[in-house]
């Protein structure tokens, strides 16, 4: 293979190169097994093939090696120090930082037969570079490129180079020229991450170089397109699968590849981070290592082969460990493992004064003097505070890297000359920052404390300000915001300084009013200090670009109140999803979708809050890591949906200048999805489940600020308690505060006990603000509920005795009136007895009325089915030529104009035509010929006649002419249909006339005597109805008898009550007056 790659070795050069193999490689194992330290534990095979993957391509022509132009000792040096380069890097590159000094010793002692390097630094820190068709060495540091700070560019997106960015970046261009898969790995914030996705995005945007067509396409410069996957401990084989082949350009049904001419490139980051399922193995991995082994995967649907081509795996990791998994070494073995070893202090120096220097640039010149105190400072506080303080099972998130001394600085960058204008202001900014940063994820006081005491010694260590810790933070309250002046747009507002907290304050219950009156869902909020700090520390991180957060504390601790009102002073929208019976992936992925649009191609800005009582699955995490770390969740848009997106964001992508390419469109849609969306996490540490998730999920540490809500001090219960009992009168300002102290007291006792509690059974009980609220808000529950039974029993007795007075009134009025209603009773009584008879007799009148009715209707009834009998017999006879004669009626209406010269132009008509026409002019009563018949048609109303024909009076010498044609077989419509169309319709009207007549012939007697039936029925029933209207005359009678005897009885059963009533009330009374 070493022939095929590079055209031109000799047999004697290709055994040097072999010997050099035999002698030097097997010595290089056995110290790496036996002294060496690595990250990730490599195989014998592994190192060897990435040493020869390396030395073949450094020896490709298009790095300057020429094969022929090199002979004898000048191969064998050329070759000892490409030889000597390879093997460092492939044998040592993934050895431990503590272990390269020993490793540099052996190399220098063992490879001094072929090449002697260059004294000082260790043989890590030279670069091979050919000068005049020889290798030479050079400090990597030589070539290290000068950064030049543009205040244009996103803090995200600055790269300051290093020797750790140019170094790894070239060797891992070595290994992609010859498509060889690496793996860098190192300590967690050492820069895997950045240097990988900044080096293969640079070589993406490298211009091909213009022998390439030469060179056989060896080069990987500007044809690689770089895509990244982010793994977690929930990340599936299914999604990874699906990511990738969605990256691919599908060439044939079983072959996906790259575009033509191109290289797609997959970094894997956090590869290692999957966790184990039931029997110890690792799906995402294994798919990977199926890639790898045998360059494709299956279809997860038809379990078809789909080969992968012109595809490269790259990929990063830290040791195992917290959480991170051991990686098989049949994946490992396609990888050459490089170790990115912690930067030094002088590296870290460089890249944040680089950044700080050019930032300050337009500052006071007293300002920009403090860049390197501030460096240093940061830079020493980082040092200590990672050292000092310890990750332990209860302050897991302790884990400090280099990317949280970034987003310090990155806060500062957040200022203008004109809010930090002296070196007091800088000072303070710079310890807001570090509290932001590192004091807000401290979980007690202690370690806050110790910190602040820290930045107060640094500021005086570096000049930086003679503030000291009770200038600090006990006599005032280092704040800085973006939100001090409302009604500004949200691109206009500046970070600055609060220097008056009455201000604040008011500012906030302004913000306050405005967000209750604009929002259905009021808030109640109390903003004390603690409130105050946590609403300025979310407006900080939303005001960054990609700024996101994690809020930690117990329920009701007032995590998502707080998000929602930051998020409204602000300027940005609040999106939180909705819970519901069966919510499961599928809804989270299209609320997620909805949340993607609105960021991505509405382009508005909003906050994603996501509370851990909404984590119904934890693959929800897996989504979520994935939006904070590339802000691209696998599979969540179908291929149609991504088409849909494009489409609508390529106007967009027009106006910017962007790429308006398919990729392009989409890529830039993930990135404005990540500059619009910021994603704010409200997490409970009761329990485990924190602590794992952390551990599962890098991206809620890594790319997250987080802030830690602790419990309110007395100052805040206080606060609370206050202002809930201020709209409450309890007699007086004295009475109300003590009410106010002793809540506070309740509550802190409780939390003592509850420490007490723990200490002495090991068991934890949780009082949260939510149970402070609740107690203030049981309280005056119980408070208004015995206001409520004290002004009923006051009530009741303020009743009572206006009642007794009432009654005293009441007896005197009752008596008279039952000495005015007695004689209204009797003569009542007597009125009644006589109505009585008089109904009785009326009754029995009526009765007599209604058995002579009965009878008549009963003869009527019979009467009445006799004719319907009559009628349904002559509507019977009817039905048998009413049918024919609308269908003749209807084929009538369907002839037209043409139709009937049709007929007029036979010179001699066809016999069934001329047998049709005959009919026709005989029921006309016409000369049955020919000449008559045209005539006939000739009529303009000829059709209208024919409708409007008097069927009922056809005289009866007209239908027996008519009978010949009638009983002649061929004279059928559908027989005369074959000579002519119009002559069938005619056909049939003749024929239903005849029907028509010999049916109404039979029925016309009967229509006779139906209507001598019906006028028989009609006096009858003239008779019935009316006897039945003096029946009906006598009952209403009767009726209005027996109404009046019931309202009688009614007033009479009244008077009685009325009486026994007011006879009873005035003994009642009576006997209450006695008691």
């Amino acid at each position: 293979s070493l022939c095929q790659a590079i055209p031109g070795l000799s047999q004697d050069q290709l055994g040097h190169i072999y010997s050099l193999f035999d002698k030097y490689v097997g010595a290089g194992l056995e110290w790496i097994r036996k002294e060496g330290t690595e990250y990730l534990s490599s195989v014998d095979n592994n190192l060897t093939t990435s040493l020869m993957m390396l030395v073949q391509s450094l020896m490709h022509p298009s790095r300057g090696f020429k094969a022929t132009d090199l002979q004898g000792d000048a191969f064998h040096t050329t070759m000892g120090r490409l030889f000597g380069f390879a093997f460092v890097w492939a044998i040592g590159g993934n050895l431990a930082p503590t272990c390269r000094d020993a490793f540099d010793e052996f190399a220098r002692s063992h490879l001094q037969d072929v090449l002697n390097f260059p004294g000082g630094g260790q043989v890590y820190d030279y670069q091979l570079y050919f000068k005049a068709g020889m290798p030479e060495f050079k400090q990597w540091a030589e070539t290290v490129p000068t950064f030049a700070y543009n205040k244009a560019v996103p803090y995200f997106q600055m790269l300051v180079p290093t020797v750790d960015t140019v170094r790894f970046s070239y060797l891992l261009e070595a290994c992609l020229d010859v498509q060889r898969s690496v793996l860098f790995t190192g300590v967690t914030g050492v820069g895997k991450s950045v240097i990988s996705t900044a080096a293969l995005d640079a070589l993406a945007a490298a211009p091909s170089p213009a022998d390439q067509a030469d060179q056989g396409n060896h080069r990987i410069a500007g044809r690689l397109i770089p895509y990244t996957v982010v793994f977690s401990a929930q990340t599936s084989s299914f999604d990874t699968q699906m990511l990738i082949e969605s990256k691919l350009d599908k060439k044939r049904k079983t072959r996906y590849g790259a575009p033509v001419n191109k290289k797609v490139v997959f970094f894997v980051d956090d590869i290692n981070m999957p966790a184990r399922e039931q029997y110890g193995a690792q799906p995402a991995i294994e798919l990977l290592r199926q890639f790898q082994d045998f360059r494709g995967f299956y279809d997860r649907k038809k379990l078809f082969w789909k080969d992968i081509e012109d595809t490269v795996l790259c990929a990063a990791c830290a040791p195992p460990g917290g959480g991170r998994q051991e990686v098989t070494s049949r994946l490992l073995r396609h990888f050459t493992m490089l170790a990115i070893p912690p930067p030094s202090d002088t590296a870290t120096k460089t890249i944040l004064s680089s950044i700080l220097n050019g930032f300050l640039a337009e500052f006071a010149a007293d300002v920009r003097a403090m860049a390197g105190a501030l460096v240093n400072a940061s830079i020493e506080a980082y040092n200590r505070i990672s050292e000092e303080l310890l990750p332990t099972p209860d302050k897991s998130h302790y884990t400090f890297n280099l990317r949280d001394l970034s987003k310090q600085f990155q806060g500062m960058l957040m200022v203008s000359p004109s809010t930090c204008s002296d070196k007091e202001a800088l000072a303070r900014l710079w310890m807001h920052e570090a509290c932001r940063v590192f004091a807000d994820r401290l979980v007690c006081t202690e370690d806050r404390e110790y910190f602040q005491q820290m930045l107060v010694e640094l500021s005086s260590k570096h000049s930086l300000s003679t503030m000291s810790y009770s200038d600090a933070f006990d006599r005032r309250h280092i704040t800085w915001g973006g939100f001090l002046r409302p009604g500004l747009d949200r691109t206009e507002r500046r970070y600055e300084e609060v220097t008056d907290g009455a201000k604040l304050l008011k500012l906030l219950e302004d913000y306050l009013d405005e967000y209750n009156m604009n929002n259905t869902a009021t808030m109640n909020l109390v903003f004390f200090q603690h409130a105050i700090d946590h609403v300025c520390r979310l407006s900080r991180v939303l005001r960054q670009p990609r700024g996101n957060a994690m809020l930690v504390g117990v329920g009701g601790s007032g995590k998502q109140s707080l998000t929602r009102f930051a998020s409204y002073i602000s300027g940005f929208k609040t999106f939180q999803i909705e819970l519901s019976r069966g919510y499961g992936v599928a809804e989270f992925r299209e609320d997620l979708k909805k949340l993607y649009r609105t960021a991505g191609v509405d382009g508005e800005p909003i906050v994603f809050l996501f509370s851990d009582t909404q984590i119904v699955q934890e693959c929800f995490l897996e989504d979520i890591n994935n939006m904070l770390n590339s802000g691209e969740v696998p599979g969540l848009f179908a291929t149609e949906e991504k088409d849909r997106i494009v489409i609508d964001i390529r106007e967009w992508m027009e106006k910017t200048g962007g790429n308006p390419t398919k990729d392009g469109c989409y890529s830039a849609f993930i990135n404005r999805v990540r500059d619009n969306l910021h994603i704010v996490l409200t997490m409970s540490p009761v329990g485990d489940a924190f602590r794992a998730r952390c551990r599962q999920f890098p991206s809620l540490i890594n790319c997250c600020t987080i802030d830690w809500f602790s419990n309110w001090p007395a100052e805040a219960l206080l606060s609370v308690s206050q202002t809930f009992l201020a709209n409450t009168d309890l007699g007086s300002r004295a009475v109300r505060d003590a009410v106010a102290q002793m809540c506070v007291h309740i509550h802190r006792s409780v939390e003592d006990m509850s420490v007490r509690f723990y200490l002495e059974l090991r068991r934890r009980y949780y009082t949260t603000p939510k149970s402070y609220l609740d107690l203030i808000n049981l309280y005056l529950q119980l408070l208004q509920e015995k206001r409520q039974e004290l002004r009923q029993a006051r009530d009741r007795l303020l009743d009572g005795l206006r009642k007794l007075n009432e009654t005293n009134v009441l007896v005197t009025s009752m008596k008279a009136d039952l000495a005015r209603l007695q004689p209204e009773l009797e003569a009542k009584a007597a009125a009644t007895a006589d109505l009585l008879v008089k109904v009785a007799a009326d009754q029995q009148e009526a009765e007599k009325v209604k058995a002579v009715v009965a009878a008549e209707e009963k003869e009527v009834k019979a009467m009445q089915v006799q004719t319907q009998g009559i009628a349904d017999e002559a509507k019977a006879d009817l039905a048998e030529a009413l049918p024919a004669l609308q269908a003749a009626i209807d084929s009538l209406k369907a002839l037209n104009k043409n139709d009937i010269v049709e007929i007029k132009s036979f010179p001699k008509p066809p016999l069934l035509v001329q047998m049709t026409m005959e009919a026709v002019c005989i029921l006309k009563q016409e000369k049955p010929d020919w000449e008559t018949a045209k005539r006939v048609l000739s009529d303009t109303t000829f059709m209208k006649s024919l409708e409007e024909f008097d069927k009922d009076n056809i005289p009866d010498i007209v239908i027996k002419k008519l009978k010949k044609y009638i009983d002649d077989p061929q004279y059928q419509p559908d027989v005369v249909a074959k000579q002519s169309r119009a002559a069938m319709s005619l056909c049939m009207w003749t024929r239903a006339m005849d029907v028509y007549h010999r049916v109404a012939k039979t029925v016309e007697p009967k229509r006779q005597k139906l209507r001598e039936a019906e006028s028989q029925l009609e006096r009858a029933n003239k008779q019935l109805q009316e006897k039945q209207d003096a029946l009906a005359a006598v009952v209403a009678r009767v009726n209005r008898l027996q109404q009046q005897l019931a309202d009688a009885q009614s007033e009479q059963r009244q008077l009685n009550d009325q009486v026994g009533g007011l006879t009873a009330a005035v003994r009642t009374c009576c006997v209450f007056q006695h008691k």
